[in-house]
């Protein structure tokens, strides 16, 4: 692979000899950042969406506990590494404009957000109650029933927060594609 100077970067090759990865965020060729932001524009979502149904609805907490804590952990990684070639592109590629800052700043609220709803979601995850259907299993008590009403309440909050930021942070990045 070359860069735009001409160096070899190293990188990695498939078996079949077609996926190659740089020291620069990209394969073959494409930033990695455009990539790792349809993950995140997928898994945010879902995850968001999961937590909501998760404290909402406690006849499905048998079933929506793992899909929820995965998502939640999985959007800290996503929106971290989407986060890093996001200022990695724009360091390689000398991006600078007030569309670009506008979308790293609401980015960087979407990481916090997602830590935080992290966070909770793990607390939610351990502390909430569900009874489950399934044959000769026993129902679920919650282990710290003090803290069953505040995660109750905050894991769908934090899940808003989450899918507001995700829209938004989404939306400032189109803007700085499509109008720049």
């Amino acid at each position: 692979m070359r860069s735009r100077s001409g160096d070899r970067r190293s990188g990695t090759v498939n078996r079949s000899g077609a996926l190659r990865v740089g020291t620069d965020m990209e394969i073959n060729g494409l930033p990695l950042h455009p990539l790792l932001v349809h993950a995140v524009v997928i898994l945010v979502p879902l995850g968001a969406l999961s937590a909501i149904m998760f404290a909402v609805l406690p006849g499905w907490r048998w079933l929506l506990r793992w899909p929820t804590l995965l998502f939640a952990l999985g959007a800290v990684v996503i929106v971290r590494v989407a986060v890093i070639s996001g200022n990695d592109l724009r360091h390689d590629r000398k991006l600078d404009s007030p569309l670009i800052d506008k979308h790293m700043d609401w980015a960087s609220r979407l990481e916090w957000s997602v830590w935080v709803y992290a966070v909770i979601a793990v607390v939610a995850c351990w502390v909430l109650p569900h009874v489950t259907p399934l044959k000769d299993r026993e129902d679920r008590e919650s282990p710290m029933g003090s803290l069953t009403t505040a995660a109750t309440i905050l894991l769908p909050i934090s899940a808003a927060v989450v899918l507001v930021f995700a829209v938004i942070t989404g939306e400032a990045g189109a803007q700085a594609v499509w109008k720049a």
